[in-house]
């Protein structure tokens, strides 16, 4: 309301207010001031006072009180009815009993008529001092007095005050009201001036600067604002153009990716709105396809990003190439493409869409001088209406999981039984999780045979899962998933405690020279601690190291070639021997196999199976041998299942070979009746 009523008053009358306000306020606060300055000072004076009377009575005192004289006592204490503010003094011995007493007339009085203000908090003042005879304290004396005579005095100085303050508020006003015209005269000719440009656009009138303060300042930029409206005017169009091409440059960055030239996951999320909005008609349906490229990492980290942001550019250029211009193509993130493909279309069509794609990224890159091959793993599903945008995009992208899952390089209809799969695995990974605890693992072993002497000369331990309710799970199905769960790390800790264990067992019990192979995972391999793992369950065992060998895939030592060469080299010194596991289906070379201190090679099952009729593994597996033979490293062939087969290897003089023709794995109790001294 205040406001309403200010924001109406003419400038000089605001000023003339406020100048008001601003005194009023300013001597208020004086007055405030020196009113509690003089109170102050006035009381302190009455405590200094006070505080002499104090130090009088208790110079005489002591004497009365060692003596008891109670008469001399009370006359000391009448001498302070001199000062008449004090109103009443009194001595109270250690005991706490009354020894002498003063009382004023007045205190007499309000005492006799029972007054409720006998000590009024805000009236009076009470002081006490000890008394000390020879150093000992004898008692205490108490001392009241009034405030009156600081109120009336403090009345008087109020009513001066308040008459010098009316008097400095009239001048003020008086020299307010003359001043203010210095500043309201020129705003008027302002006012004026402004009024009649506006009622005659007449922009031709200029303002006389009548001071040299903001108001000349304002009256100049009143008359540069009159120069500068007709050239405004003309450069308004050319400012609205600028405006219209910074937006499209705004709307590119915000839905097109500066790397590709595609447009983003925010376009590409309000492109997903509007075609399900759409969905009620025939063109509203479509399909989604998201891409993931396969490989790209070991592009960013053996080439280079540089490189890894060219092949990306490449990739969309090959998309677009492929595809109609009514698909859209996006980059959402990453190495992570999408597709959208409008209208209805058969099963066929868009499975030949899929291996257009699959086959242009497969096809050669050149970049920086290098060529590189990639692939794409392609999720995809059909929308209808009982999807929501992110199941939509979920289901596409669980679609592309199983087939990056599925060898990559390929791509996956979204599908019901793809969604029971996906909770199969869930259900996988939370059975995984308790499996240790709930004792369902178990380890198996497959006896490891001597050629010559068709002997149990080893074994190796092989992890067996018993599911509750699912039961005797595939190595090859819980592996992988222990493995991206980071599960394998405890896991594989303890398959190498529980093995070790138990060749220790069978050492002590058939044959000392038993020698036990334990596989080692990807992800266990890189765990830092495994080799002290190792060294401590061989020493905790009391163990040859060795006859405890470990056997790794080729994938798995060209992953990083000299950290690889570390950890084979203190496996190495620990006692411990390397066998490459499923020799021939990786991509080692034989210049990382020198490197590598590496005992044996395991032939893989899948070129053994072939022999002796399948001339192409025969031709692998006698080149195998002779490389294992110019590195003189061992060979166990696996898998054999056959007279035949072993006669094979037989001839190749391979000395060490496990299968189905001696035994599969089986449990350490049956394991124990194929060793020789058990026979």
């Amino acid at each position: 309301m205040l406001k309403f009523y200010f924001d109406k008053l003419a400038i000089r009358q605001k000023l003339y207010l406020m100048h008001l306000l601003v005194t009023g306020a300013a001597m208020l606060l004086v007055f405030a001031l020196a009113i509690t300055a003089q109170h102050l000072s006035f009381k302190h004076d009455l405590v200094d006072d006070l505080e002499s009377h104090l130090s009088v009575i208790e110079n005489n005192i002591g004497a009365a009180i060692a003596f008891e004289d109670q008469r001399s006592a009370s006359e000391t204490l009448n001498s302070l009815s001199l000062n008449t503010s004090i109103e009443h003094a009194y001595i109270l011995l250690n005991d706490g009993s009354l020894f002498a007493d003063y009382q004023s007339p007045a205190y007499m009085e309000r005492n006799a008529k029972k007054s409720k203000n006998l000590l009024p908090l805000n009236g009076m003042i009470h002081l006490n001092r000890k008394i000390l005879v020879n150093e000992v304290q004898v008692g205490t004396i108490h001392l009241d007095a009034s405030l009156n005579k600081i109120t009336d005095r403090i009345k008087i100085f109020s009513i001066v005050l308040l008459m010098a303050v009316f008097l400095a508020i009239t001048l003020a006003s008086i020299i307010s009201r003359y001043l203010n015209r210095y500043i309201t005269e020129p705003i008027s000719y302002l006012e004026k001036l402004v009024g009649n440009i506006t009622s005659k656009q007449d922009y031709t009138h200029r303002s006389s600067i009548q001071t040299q303060d903001e108001i000349g300042a304002l009256s100049a930029g009143i008359n540069n604002m009159l120069e500068n409206i007709t050239f405004r005017d003309a450069k308004l169009h050319e400012e609205l153009e600028h405006r219209k091409e910074f937006q499209h440059k705004l709307d590119r960055l915000a839905y097109i990716d500066h790397q590709t030239d595609l447009p983003n996951r925010h376009a590409f999320a309000e492109h997903i709105d509007r075609l399900m909005r759409a969905s009620s008609q025939d063109e509203g349906r479509f399909h989604l396809l998201l891409l993931d490229l396969d490989n790209f990492k070991t592009v960013n980290d053996t080439i280079g990003h540089g490189a890894g942001d060219i092949l990306l550019r490449d990739c969309g250029k090959r998309l677009r190439s492929v595809l109609k211009h009514k698909d859209n193509i996006f980059r959402i993130g990453g190495d992570e493409f999408a597709i959208t493909l409008v209208g209805r279309k058969p099963h066929e069509d868009v499975e030949k869409i899929c291996q257009r794609i699959t086959h242009a990224l497969s096809q050669k890159f050149n970049i920086d001088n290098h060529e590189i091959f990639i692939g794409v793993s392609i999720g995809v599903i059909e929308y209808d209406n009982n999807y929501s945008k992110s199941s939509l995009i979920k289901n596409a992208d669980v679609a592309m999981y199983w087939a990056k899952s599925d060898g990559k390089n390929t791509h996956k209809f979204y599908s019901k039984e793809i969604e029971a799969a996906k909770y199969h695995q869930q259900s996988l990974i939370n059975g995984l999780q308790n499996a240790l605890k709930n004792n369902e693992l178990e380890l198996y072993y497959q006896p490891i045979i001597n050629v010559e002497t068709g002997l149990t000369v080893g074994v190796e331990a092989l992890l067996r899962w018993h599911h509750p309710s699912m039961g005797m799970i595939n190595p090859t199905v819980f592996i992988p998933i222990a493995e991206s769960t980071g599960l394998i790390t405890p896991i594989g800790d303890w398959v190498i405690n529980s093995a070790l264990a138990q060749i220790k067992i069978w050492q002590e019990r058939y044959n000392p020279n038993l020698f036990i192979n334990i596989n080692i995972s990807g992800r266990q391999f890189h765990d830092k601690q495994l080799v002290n793992k190792i060294r401590l369950s061989i020493n905790q065992y009391m163990l040859d190291a060795s006859t405890v060998n470990f056997e790794l895939t080729e994938s798995i030592l060209m992953d990083d070639v000299d950290k690889t060469v570390g950890i084979l080299n203190a496996l190495k010194k620990i006692g411990s021997s390397i066998s490459i596991d499923d020799f021939g289906t990786g991509h080692s070379s034989m210049n990382y196999l020198k490197q590598f201190p590496v005992k044996a090679l395991k032939i893989d099952q899948s070129f053994v199976q072939g022999l002796p009729q399948d001339k192409v593994d025969c031709a692998i597996i006698e080149s195998i041998f002779a490389l294992a033979k110019s590195l003189e490293l061992a060979v166990v062939a696996e898998g054999v299942e056959t007279e035949q087969q072993l006669d094979f290897l037989k001839a190749h003089h391979c000395t060490k070979v496990q299968g189905h023709l001696f035994s599969p794995a089986i449990p350490a109790d049956q394991v124990e009746k194929l060793f020789p001294e058990s026979r």
